[in-house]
Formats: C-alpha cells, structure tokens, sequence
C-alpha cells in the first residue's frame, strides 16, 4: 500500500516557497480592503491557510494578528484544551505568484494545534467570500459558546490567536 507522505516544509517539486509557517499574509482586494491571513502549515503543494478576524481598510499589521482572533475551535476538556485552526488549502505556486499578497510578519505557532476542517480553493476570491459567508456564523456561534460554554464547546468559533503561538 502507498502512503500520501508529506515533503519538505520548504519546497515543492525541488523549487523553494515563497512562504513559512507563521507568516503573516494581506490580501489586497483592490477595493479598498484588505484581508489577513496566516500561513498555519505547508502540505505539499498546498499552503494551509487560516483566517484571521481582519478585512478592513487598512493593511494588518502583526499586532493585528497576535491580539485578534482566528476561525477555529477547542475541543477536548477544561483541563485539557487543545485548538483548532480552520484551514483553507491554496496552491503554493498561486499564492507565491499572486501580486495582491504581502507577508507583513511572521509568528512562532506551537505543535499544540490541529486543523478542524479543510477545504480546497483555487484563489483569492474564493478566500473571501468563505469569510464573508463564514464570519457572521462564528461570531454568533463565539457569543454562544461565552454565554453557554458547556453547551457550545465544540464548533465554529473565533479563537483567541495567543492560543496558538509561542
């Protein structure tokens, strides 16, 4: 039997990424606004991709970063919490070759994480309307989980981004 193995963090097909895990990416949508998003991991040829709570008219700065929230969840028990980072995958090449994007920092992450679900997009535009759709559903579902938080433990959520760094 074959096994799906991942490669280097750092390469695909032999050429270098452009990106690394924690780094910290705006998306400029030519509208004004800008979207941020971390780079959580590399699989292949696929960045994953986790959104951050960010699309203003304004480039993210890293402080946008460590002291905003991300879409993900907690799951496990209060003793025990582990995080979740939602994940949009998006070819390597696409991303590295993309002229709206701009690394604006980057962030140690802890191996403490794990994904909560993924999906494949092709480009930037998908990436956006997944927030778009995405976003109301969290902040509701973050405000439950505060109100209620044995009821809403696990489910989508945005998280506090400290969760996940070092």
């Amino acid at each position: 039997m074959n096994k799906i193995k991942q490669t280097s963090p750092d390469k695909v097909k032999g050429k270098l990424v452009k990106y690394r895990q924690g780094d910290c990416l705006s998306v400029d949508y030519k509208n004004g606004k800008y979207l941020g998003v971390l780079i959580s991991n590399k699989f292949n040829k696929y960045y994953d991709l986790t959104l951050i709570e960010f699309y203003e008219k304004r480039k993210p700065s890293l402080t946008d970063f460590t002291n905003g929230k991300f879409f993900g969840t907690r799951f496990g028990s209060w003793e025990e919490l582990t995080y979740a980072v939602n994940v949009r995958m998006v070819d390597c090449k696409y991303i590295d070759n993309c002229m709206d994007i701009e690394k604006v920092g980057d962030v140690i992450l802890t191996n403490s994480f794990t994904k909560d679900g993924y999906a494949y997009l092709n480009n930037t535009e998908q990436l956006l309307k997944y927030y778009l759709e995405e976003l109301p559903i969290r902040i509701e579902k973050s405000k439950n989980a505060e109100k209620f938080p044995d009821l809403a433990f696990v489910g989508k959520h945005l998280v506090d981004f400290r969760h996940i760094v070092e």
